[in-house]
């Protein structure tokens, strides 16, 4: 018997008994659309997750410190170490001083970040107001929102252009060899933009400025690799030379194992449903055998030989879970379509970013797919099994 005309057959014996072959794939619809549904909110919000805080170049840097060492540190010496390590594309480097800024009657305690704009260019900043320093050899600051309020600012754009008085210690280990006090700065910086953060008080001023004052180690520094995937490698060699090592990846590394776990667990819900739409089938594919006793009988009579009515009921098995997988993705997607477009409806009534909180990678939809069909292969075996095995001399004296 060819494959065509066991399809014939499956097809028309699914067709003669509508309800009941409509029941049992819309019980299996609703399972693959259910997992479906469930998964795609997981991978939805891990994609919102890592996309929030992490892009490709952000997933290349790496940050260097010292640690605790007391030996190891970071200089220019090390920083063309830094720079001759493979895969390394460029390294900037920064310092971390303890400081205050004052405007007239108005002083506020809080840290001072030594950086040039090429430090900068790899940070992702915001601008309420201004910019970045104009020359990184001029004596000129960038604030943050809290800086600025406590100075008395709140139209930030009045503040842009003015000096405030800057001043911080630079530590012992941070100046050369021989200095064993650490020298107290007190300078005017003119402001050139607010930063759009409102973490606890801080500025930028020009990495230059503060080593003109006589330093000569830095806090940290980073590394940008050439590619993510190099990243591991490059850290491997920097601790290698003593220092310690952290990077975003780490991070969304994390994030990505919260995420997976979390979706095993909407899996392993929504697979409840899948196993019962199987008992489902299961139970209609042994009705279908106890009807066509007689009729498979006759088959066999005629020549149908064991292995095709094995074929037979296999066949109609996998009908029945082709039409139920395609049904439920096709539900489980739209559902999500819909809510995604209601959510980012909601988002932009409301001025906020609109964001796809279900997602469906195309890998997932074909491992359902295939999931789905070796469900109902595997829930046919028996039904086909034993269809294939009636006796056809038994079965017509029983009837």
């Amino acid at each position: 018997m060819n494959r065509r005309y066991i399809l014939k057959l499956a097809l028309k014996n699914i067709a003669g008994h509508k309800l009941r072959s409509i029941l049992t794939i819309a019980g299996i619809s609703i399972g693959v659309g259910f997992i479906l549904f469930l998964v795609s909110l997981g991978y939805g919000l891990q994609r919102i997750s890592t996309e929030e805080i992490a892009n490709l170049e952000a997933l290349q840097i790496i940050d260097v410190t010292p640690g605790k060492s007391k030996i190891v540190k970071i200089n220019e010496e090390a920083i063309r170490k830094f720079e001759n390590l493979s895969n390394v594309e460029r390294v900037v480097f920064q310092t971390e001083l303890v400081g205050s800024f004052a405007m007239g009657t108005s002083s506020v305690e809080g840290v001072v970040y030594g950086r040039n704009s090429d430090y900068l260019s790899l940070e992702d900043i915001s601008y309420d107001s201004g910019s970045v320093y104009d020359d990184d050899f001029q004596k000129e600051t960038i604030l943050n929102r809290s800086a600025a309020r406590q100075l008395g600012y709140e139209n930030f754009k009045d503040l842009v252009g003015k000096k405030v008085k800057i001043s911080f210690s630079i530590n012992s280990e941070l100046l050369g060899e021989g200095e064993e006090k650490p020298i107290r700065v007190s300078d005017d910086f003119k402001v050139t933009g607010v930063m759009a953060n409102d973490d606890a008080p801080y500025v930028y001023i020009p990495l230059e400025t503060v080593k003109s004052f006589g330093l000569v180690n830095y806090s940290s520094a980073k590394v940008k690799v050439s590619s993510k995937e190099a990243t591991s490698q490059t850290r491997s060699q920097l601790e290698n030379l003593g220092y310690k090592t952290t990077a975003l990846k780490d991070t969304v590394d994390q994030i990505n194992q919260f995420f997976s776990i979390f979706q095993l667990i909407l899996l392993a819900f929504g697979s409840i449903a899948v196993i019962i739409a199987a008992l489902g089938m299961f139970n209609t594919l042994t009705i279908s055998l106890l009807e066509k006793t007689r009729e498979i009988s006759f088959m066999k009579i005629l020549g149908t030989t064991g292995r095709d009515i094995w074929r037979l009921f296999i066949t109609e098995a996998l009908v029945i879970g082709v039409a139920g997988s395609l049904i439920g993705i096709s539900l489980g997607l739209s559902v999500g379509a819909v809510l995604n477009g209601f959510i980012a409806g909601i988002a932009r009534a409301t001025g906020n970013k609109a964001v796809e909180i279900f997602y469906s990678p195309l890998s997932f939809i074909i491992v359902i797919f295939v999931s789905a069909l070796i469900l109902s292969f595997i829930t046919g075996i028996y039904p086909s099994r034993r269809a294939s095995k009636i006796d056809p001399l038994e079965a017509m004296r029983y009837e």
